[in-house]
């Protein structure tokens, strides 16, 4: 069936790198299906009269909502619907391409030829690194690659769970997302969730009866959001408390006037969860600790964390079996798009990148790729719909093109992508698979057998 599919798209092409024709529209390429690419794509749809290519490196489409967003906040993953009736309602004008790498299978140079117009909405996947000695002992793991692992990623590393003293360091919803999972996961709680069963039978034999959250900053710079910090302080069986100095909680006490109306909500909700814990199962947050050293046993593996206390001045030392660090992401700038002296994509706007006036393409970006790793899924829904806004603008008078796609250069190296159709499969089957114990799905972590059959 995908070889017939595959086969029959092939032979409806008629054009060539060499021979362009004229198509009926313009062409666009989205690098990236996660929520920026999507919803500026759905914004386009509705917009312009383009015909849309969208590229994802993963097997799989829809990017962070499918391997970042926690298992236990499935409506969140709602979004994945209306993403889902997009392609089904443009199937005429939207295609997917997953499994393509761009950089790799296909140059930015090729797809700049091969489209009148590219939008970058790849992210920013590269967890920013610990940097202190020790860091790459062995169970010391970002919380990026945890969230990824727990949530099916292809190819992730099992972390080792028979830790009773777990250490996060970082201030953000990532770093609750961990210390919730692990907090409920004993539980059962998560068997209803999507989390692949190997996975899940390794999380529900955690031995973790100790949770240090450490802030490197004091706790009015958290980044937490409302919702995901209540969610830790409600866990059954857990201890959960801000562990802070008199000095800190008189600042955050005073501010409290002072604060916007979503800043005061959260504040609150860290005064009233002060003190000091207790019980067999307890999370801690603290404050103003700099991580300095990771000191492993003799195999290598963690043991302990040493951090400077910037409010005392003094060096501490915790147990540690279990190292995870959320510190932000790195921003990667794909091979051939041009970069500023940040290391950053080279923007001339707010959604366009500054490229060389001989490029035959319009390049875009939006999402993190373009500004950096900040902001929700609502925050990125706003930004990619005025990036569509600004596309469209600059095409509407474009009607014809003469741009060939890369159908042909995927098919000529042999690259096995995964199209919508054969998604569409997939998760067909991860729902039936999972309906069979009660999941909302089962998902896959290896699709060599889906790959294969396109080449057959």
């Amino acid at each position: 069936m995908f070889a017939k599919v595959l086969m029959r798209r092939i032979g409806n092409i008629q054009f060539t790198y060499k021979t362009r024709k004229l198509s009926s529209k313009p062409r666009l390429a989205i690098v990236g299906s996660g929520p920026a690419g999507m919803f500026a794509c759905n914004g386009l749809l509705r917009k312009s009269n383009f015909l849309v290519d969208v590229f994802e490196y993963s097997p799989v489409p829809f990017g962070l909502v499918r391997y970042g967003v926690a298992p236990d906040h499935q409506e969140v993953k709602n979004v994945i619907n209306t993403f889902d009736a997009m392609f089904e309602k443009n199937r005429e004008r939207l295609r997917l391409y997953c499994n393509v790498k761009i950089g790799q299978d296909i140059t930015f140079d090729e797809l700049t030829r091969g489209y009148d117009a590219v939008l970058l909405a790849y992210g920013s996947y590269k967890a920013r690194k610990l940097g202190v000695p020790g860091c790459a002992s062995k169970n010391v793991i970002s919380g990026s690659d945890f969230v990824g692992w727990y949530n099916g990623v292809p190819n992730a590393p099992t972390p080792d769970l028979s830790a009773s003293n777990v250490v996060i360091v970082g201030n953000g919803n990532v770093a609750l997302d961990c210390a919730r999972v692990l907090s409920t996961a004993s539980s059962g709680s998560l068997r209803i969730s999507d989390i692949p069963d190997e996975r899940l039978s390794v999380l529900e034999k955690t031995a973790t009866k100790d949770i240090k959250i450490l802030g490197r900053r004091g706790p009015e710079n958290v980044s937490f959001t409302i919702k995901e910090l209540r969610e830790q302080f409600k866990i059954q069986e857990w201890d959960s408390k801000l562990e802070i100095s008199e000095t800190d909680l008189k600042n955050l006490i005073e501010s409290l006037p002072k604060l916007e109306r979503k800043k005061k909500r959260l504040t609150e909700v860290l005064v009233k969860n002060t003190g000091t814990t207790s019980g067999l199962r307890q999370c801690h947050f603290l404050f103003h600790r700099v991580p300095k050293e990771v000191v492993a046993d003799s195999n290598g593996m963690v043991r302990e964390l040493v951090v400077e206390n910037t409010e005392t001045s003094k060096t501490e030392t915790f147990p540690c079996e279990l190292l995870i660090y959320s510190i932000g992401y790195e921003t990667l700038v794909l091979d051939g798009v041009p970069q500023n002296e940040n290391k950053m994509i080279d923007m001339k706007d707010h959604c366009r990148v500054n490229i060389n006036a001989e490029c035959p393409a319009h390049v875009y970006a939006t999402g993190w790729c373009a500004h950096g790793p900040r902001g929700v899924i609502v925050d990125t829904q706003q930004q990619s719909s005025f990036v569509a806004d600004q596309i469209a603008s600059d095409f509407i008078h474009t009607r014809h093109s003469i741009a060939p796609g890369v159908d042909l250069v995927l098919n000529e190296r042999k690259v096995p992508f995964i199209s919508w159709d054969a998604w569409k499969m997939i998760d067909q089957q991860e729902r039936d698979q999972g309906k069979l114990s009660g999941k909302i799905r089962e998902k896959f972590t290896t699709f060599e057998k889906f790959l294969s059959k396109r080449l057959e």
